[in-house]
């Protein structure tokens, strides 16, 4: 399932992400975001995780702590992004 072996099922039964994967918060902690379940997407590491945070900074790297702008914020709908079914 998800390409996700039994090693890795029981790594998340145990409050683990399975190797090389990453729980992402579509909204981050700092901005407002919270732990909650439909905040959450569970995403392979490389290249996903690692593209989307990337592109996250570029679109907040000029911004200082007090200034507002709107920006097309990369969110996810699912709970699990799985490139395949986006074709």
């Amino acid at each position: 399932m998800l390409g996700l072996d039994d090693n890795d099922i029981v790594r998340m039964k145990d409050g683990l992400n399975p190797k090389g994967w990453h729980v992402h918060h579509n909204l981050p902690l700092d901005d407002g975001g919270t732990n909650d379940f439909t905040n959450l997407v569970l995403i392979k590491n490389d290249p996903y995780h690692k593209a989307v945070t990337n592109e996250q900074n570029s679109l907040t790297r000029e911004l200082t702590p007090t200034q507002n702008k709107k920006i097309n914020w990369p969110m996810f709908e699912d709970e699990v992004y799985l490139p395949e079914s986006f074709k």
